[in-house]
């Protein structure tokens, strides 16, 4: 199973990433069952994107070792010896970019931490690092307990899950009586207008309407994706 796309908020302020998209949206056909159509357009953009994040983006974590690294090499040599004017000219231009690594880093961690009405800047990096991993580890289950026995595995979990919640709520047994609804004479509601099929205004209004760095669907989407394009 390939990794889970996840939209980061930082991309549209990339440089390619409009392109990408663009480049992306245009391979699929857009003729055919609008919802069949939208999905293969999306399944699409995501692939392309996390390419393109892989690409020219990459992993931030590994960036911002590389850089205290090698910015830590360049300061012990000065310590003994006269940096050369292109040791000079490195250690400059990767101080600057290590803090713009340590800002997206942090950008990221908000995201997945879902404290949404903290802002960047009001709380520590420490602090966004550790809410995400105790919210990650709060939707996982990764052992349970069954008489008496731990059980590991997702497929061990899942039946064990079905087992327990099947002897809770049990069976529904066949009837013997019906109730004629018919005889009643009750008063009648007019739902016809919930079966009516969607309007392009429908799915607009509630796609404005989500929060920017949410993602209601599998798919990874959040709403900043539809608002940068």
């Amino acid at each position: 199973m390939g990794r889970r796309f996840r939209f980061e908020s930082f991309w549209p302020k990339a440089e390619g990433f409009m392109d990408t998209v663009a480049l992306a949206w245009n391979s699929r056909p857009s003729l055919g069952n609008p919802f069949v159509v939208l999905d293969a357009k999306l399944r699409a953009t995501a692939k392309r994107l996390q390419t393109w994040s892989d690409r020219w983006i990459g992993n931030v974590k590994l960036q911002i070792s590389i850089a205290l690294e090698v910015i830590l090499r360049l300061d012990v040599a000065s310590d003994s010896r006269q940096l050369s004017r292109a040791e000079q000219d490195l250690r400059r231009i990767l101080k600057p970019k290590l803090l713009g690594l340590c800002s997206l880093d942090m950008t990221i961690a908000r995201q997945r931490s879902r404290l949404l009405y903290l802002k960047e800047g009001d709380a520590t990096m420490k602090f966004f690092f550790r809410h995400a991993r105790q919210r990650q580890r709060r939707n996982i289950i990764t052992s349970i307990k069954k008489d008496g026995e731990f059980l590991t595995g997702h497929e061990s979990i899942a039946a064990a899950v079905d087992e327990y919640y099947e002897c809770i709520f049990g069976f529904a047994p066949e009837r013997e009586y019906t109730i004629n609804l018919e005889a009643l004479n009750l008063p009648r509601l007019e739902f016809s207008h919930l079966e009516r099929l969607f309007l392009e205004e429908d799915v607009a209004k509630i796609v404005k309407g989500m929060p920017l760095d949410k993602a209601p669907e599998p798919d990874g989407f959040t709403d900043r994706f539809y608002a940068s394009c």
